[in-house]
């Protein structure tokens, strides 16, 4: 076998189902290259997708009258032209091109993309299962907001959280490697409680303290500097920067207004969003001084030099861009705000969205209209579709809520004289999910976005097509490989009165710069925060995540067990009351159109 080419080899393997493939990894190191081959993994992972079934099934017999009529009329309804009354289409492909021209159209890499179709197969079929961590202290602490910590090449090395005691936890997050399981999910420093209030030194209660930290619940209250080893921690209308290497308060900053959300940090500070207001926060500035909370009035009529008023409450989140240093901000108004940093605060430019965003972010890659679409319209070609992707350009994702329903949006940014602008966009209304978006994340060549059931679904790049759904609340045994191949594509939403992800992290570690060490493949995680305050790391395949067995582990008693289980059937109890409410609501705005329309 070691005198045989590497191509025939690839080709015999080629011919094997996913099982046998997988299996052949274990033979040498050579057949473990070999056997994650991306092209046998690429089209692994397009004869398995849900666009490729979905063409099959819409193969039509020329002979079939009645059913050529039924594509006519499809096609006329989605805009393309109808095929003359009893005319059948002449054949222009065969088989095969049109087989490799469906693969270029769900292809969803990109020239600059380094994630493998190894991995991608396993985001897609993969078992999933999610490990919480344990937050220290006797009683039962939640998490109020977290951020990533990342090394000099851009790893996840740590996490840090601040709880409703006032305290800030840090965990060990590094990528799990078969030498380091040891350290997964440690806790690696925790302050003492109070330190986000000044509990310690103002002898504030238990409850006074957890007030202050859950009052606003601010969902991006926390904001890493790498570079810097600081932490910056909203709590109400106080910014608290924590020295991540010692636990101890650097500095403190009041604003008019409780804050509402934070963006990313980076070495020329970071952009504080307050329900009113919109700031920049340079740390490099010691002579700055706080804002006395008695003059609210004045800063929203008065002077604009070092912060933007709103004309509308509500900034949910900000996305900071080094690339052309612009600021955009999105929440309960239905326009996002750009901003310029180097002509702070004067507004650049808005974009109209409609709806209520929840949560911004962007991935490092142009947006492709949808107009490109292969299948749809055969006069464009794959050069076309190509000259589009490696176009310059990154793309916006936003998820959020619009009329009752959640939305799904993604505008291309495009470098312009004058800046960024916004040259495409795409608002998936319909299918994404019944309730309002809570968070949105690029993880590997899917997105992934949160809904207000507690699900999580997987989507093509395209912002319709389903790859997968899970929820965090569902509570079952571990699957089959073959089991969690048959379930992995299920596209609907599985209504839930439990636990919801708002916040979601990804955790990938950069390319080679692990080069000592083989990443475990099959562990690409996310890192999610739960409305009950819980921190978890969801990852794919059969190893449990995170659990330690030693000191940490946790015994629960029968009185904590009747006491948690008392706590969900309350929650399970509201939230269906909650879900009935909304659909009165959706119900009675229906007859509203109704009796509107006659």
């Amino acid at each position: 076998m070691d005198n045989i080419p590497d191509e025939i080899v690839l080709q015999v393997l080629s011919f094997l189902d996913v099982h046998d493939l997988v299996n052949c990894q274990y033979l040498s190191r050579r057949f473990l290259d070999l056997s994650r081959d991306d092209n046998i993994w690429k089209l692994e992972c397009f004869d398995a997708s849900r666009a490729e079934s979905r063409r099959r099934r819409l193969r039509v017999d020329p002979t079939n009258t009645q059913l050529q009529s039924l594509r006519s009329a499809f096609n006329q309804l989605s805009g393309q032209p109808p095929q003359p009354s009893g005319q059948v289409p002449e054949a222009k492909l065969s088989a095969a091109a049109e087989t490799q021209r469906a693969l270029a159209n769900w292809d969803p890499s990109y020239v600059h993309d380094s994630v493998t179709f190894y991995d991608e197969y396993i985001h897609r079929h993969a078992p999933i299962n999610i490990g919480w961590f344990t937050i220290p202290g006797d009683e039962s602490l939640e998490a109020t907001g977290l951020g990533l910590v990342q090394d000099s090449d851009n790893n996840p090395k740590h996490l840090a959280a601040s709880l409703d005691d006032g305290s800030v936890c840090v965990w060990d997050v590094r990528p799990r490697y078969l030498d380091s399981r040891s350290s997964q999910g440690k806790i690696v420093g925790r302050s003492l409680p109070g330190l986000l209030t000044g509990g310690p030194r103002k002898n504030q209660a238990r409850e006074e303290i957890k007030r202050i930290m859950t009052e606003t619940g601010t969902v991006e209250s926390v904001s890493i500097d790498n570079d810097r080893g600081k932490g910056y921690f909203a709590q109400n209308s106080t910014l608290v920067e924590v020295d991540l290497a010692t636990l101890q308060v650097v500095s403190e900053e009041t604003f008019p207004f409780p804050i509402a959300a934070l963006s990313q940090s980076r070495a020329s500070g970071l952009v504080v969003g307050t329900n009113w207001t919109i700031h920049i926060h340079d740390p490099r500035n010691k002579s700055r001084s706080a804002v006395n909370p008695s003059l609210q009035c004045e800063i929203i009529g008065g002077p604009a030099s070092s912060h933007a008023s709103l004309s509308q409450p509500g900034p949910l989140s900000i996305l900071d861009r080094v690339q052309d240093e612009s600021i955009w901000v999105a929440g309960r108004f239905t326009h996002m705000l750009n901003f310029d940093r180097r002509c702070f605060p004067k507004v650049r430019g808005t974009v109209h969205s409609g709806g209520r965003i929840s949560c911004i972010t962007e991935v490092a890659r142009p947006y492709v209209p949808r107009s490109l679409d292969l299948l749809q319209d055969p006069t464009i070609a794959v050069s076309d579709l190509l000259a589009a992707r490696t176009a310059p350009g990154s793309t916006i994702l936003a998820a959020g809520e619009y009329k009752g329903k959640g939305s799904l949006e993604f505008y291309g940014i495009a470098p312009s004289s004058s800046g960024s602008v916004v040259t495409e966009s795409y608002r998936n209304r319909q299918t994404a999910a019944s309730t309002r978006l809570l968070s949105v994340a690029a993880h590997g060549y899917s997105t992934v976005f949160s809904d207000g059931d507690g699900n999580l679904k997987w989507i093509e790049r395209d912002g319709m097509t389903t790859i997968r759904a899970y929820n965090i609340n569902e509570s079952v045994e571990p699957l089959s490989f073959n089991q969690a191949q048959s379930t992995a594509q299920r596209p609907e939403d599985e209504s839930s009165q439990g636990d919801i992800v708002q916040k979601i992290i990804p955790l990938q570690a950069s390319a080679g710069s692990w080069s000592n060490k083989r990443v475990d493949t099959n562990q690409s995680d996310l890192v999610l925060k739960t409305g009950d305050g819980r921190l978890g790391v969801l990852g794919f395949g059969y190893d449990t995540l995170y659990t330690r067995e030693e000191d940490e582990a946790v015994i629960e008693t029968t009185e904590e067990r009747a006491r948690r289980d008392a706590e969900k059937q309350y929650r399970e109890t509201l939230g269906r009351a909650l879900q009935s409410q909304a659909d009165e609501v959706r119900f009675m705005r229906g007859l509203g159109r109704i009796f509107g329309m006659s």
